[in-house]
């Protein structure tokens, strides 16, 4: 049956109402934020400021913000019109349950070759494998999802680390999402071995010179927000939650401007270390009229170079502008668009392997009648 919209009529009026007031406890919690902010990059230049020392817990809790060398509430444009090249890359899997007739978990990882304003069109590569056991064997087994995701996130590293190509040009990289592995179970024997392969891959790309930053759209993180509750902590009352960085962000940035570079300090930081240590910093690529906040993730190799960072910082307002309105870099997209598994390949590999199978001798056993029963266009009702 569709929803029943007179039953949630009365309902719809409450949600307006409490988003009403939560709207207003929101804009509050932001000022007092900004004020801390402030109060915060003051006490550091004084050196007045207590608890700093706090934020180097690595107590799961103690997920924050940490200050660098820049001032925590100062912003930087960039005018930069260098040279450049881009390399960015996205991937897609597919994985199955137990409903279906194959099991079938596999990778498909895009990357994106180009020089803006060479003329000469992107170069693009796409490899499709199946995902392999310790043995080397192809899976036949139903992987779960999250090892799927993390080995997908290293393949999408390695298509940046491992792509050669002749130029002189500074090479900027660009993954979707962060840098920073964010999976279950982490004490695992796979995830061990894929995260160490991780680090592998990441100092691959440093040694080869290469610029390196994750791209986060629309973060929700309050890796700042959080650095500012641990360190004034002792004020009574204080409460910031609900809010986030991109909050107090969307007022202190002006379009094209980025943040002061920030250390990120959680439980895995003990993991990135030396060059390999992670950062990151906050950037509008919107407009006046419609700002957007970014969250931008780098390693210590990046942001100890200042002309690194104002690379990246320019090439992703670059990338950005290319989509208009709805800003978000178009080497991005492109590489999701090469990457991306539609459903009907999914449906035309399974048949493609059925049919291979079925040649060999291999008896086929069906999808459970659960799903075929939910893949039938016109159902029928009980009266």
């Amino acid at each position: 049956m569709p929803i029943n919209y007179i039953n949630l009529q009365p309902q719809i009026k409450d949600y307006c109402e409490q988003a009403k007031s939560t709207t207003k406890s929101h804009t509050l919690k932001v000022d007092q934020a900004l004020d801390l902010l402030h109060r915060c990059a003051d006490e550091i230049s004084s050196g007045t400021l207590n608890n700093i020392s706090t934020l180097s817990s690595p107590n799961y809790k103690n997920r924050c913000a940490r200050p660098n060398s820049e001032c925590v509430n100062q912003s930087f444009k960039i005018n930069n019109n260098d040279q450049y090249v881009l390399l960015a890359s996205d991937g897609s899997q597919i994985t199955s349950t137990h409903h279906d007739a194959l099991p079938i978990s596999l990778i498909n990882i895009s990357g994106i070759f180009y020089q803006p304003n060479s003329r000469k069109a992107p170069e693009i590569q796409v490899f499709s494998e199946f995902i392999r056991n310790a043995e080397n064997d192809i899976s036949l087994d139903v992987i779960s999802e999250d090892l799927v995701n993390l080995i997908r996130d290293v393949a999408e590293v390695g298509m940046l680390a491992n792509w050669h190509f002749k130029t002189r040009l500074p090479i900027i990289t660009i993954s979707d999402g962060p840098l920073e592995l964010f999976h279950a179970p982490r004490a695992s024997a796979d995830y061990q071995q894929l995260f160490q392969e991780y680090l592998e891959t990441l100092e691959k790309i440093h040694q080869e010179g290469r610029i390196l930053g994750g791209y986060i759209d629309k973060p929700r993180a309050n890796l700042v927000i959080r650095m500012l509750e641990i360190i004034y902590q002792s004020i009574s009352g204080l409460d910031l939650s609900g809010i986030s960085d991109a909050d107090i962000f969307f007022r202190l940035l002006e379009p094209g401007s980025r943040s002061a570079i920030f250390q990120l300090n959680s439980p895995s930081s003990n993991n990135y270390t030396g060059p390999l240590a992670l950062q990151f910093f906050y950037l509008n690529v919107g407009r006046k009229d419609k700002p957007w906040i970014v969250r931008v993730e780098i390693n210590r190799w990046t942001a100890d170079n200042i002309i690194s960072v104002c690379l990246l910082h320019q090439a992703l307002l670059d990338q950005c502008r290319l989509m208009g309105s709805q800003p978000y870099p178009y080497i991005l997209h492109r590489a999701h668009e090469e990457a991306v598994v539609r459903l009907d390949e999914k449906e035309k590999l399974t048949a493609l392997l059925s049919f291979s199978l079925q040649q060999s001798g291999v008896e086929i056993i069906s999808k459970s009648y659960k799903s075929s029963a939910k893949e039938l266009q016109n159902r029928t009702r009980l009266k």
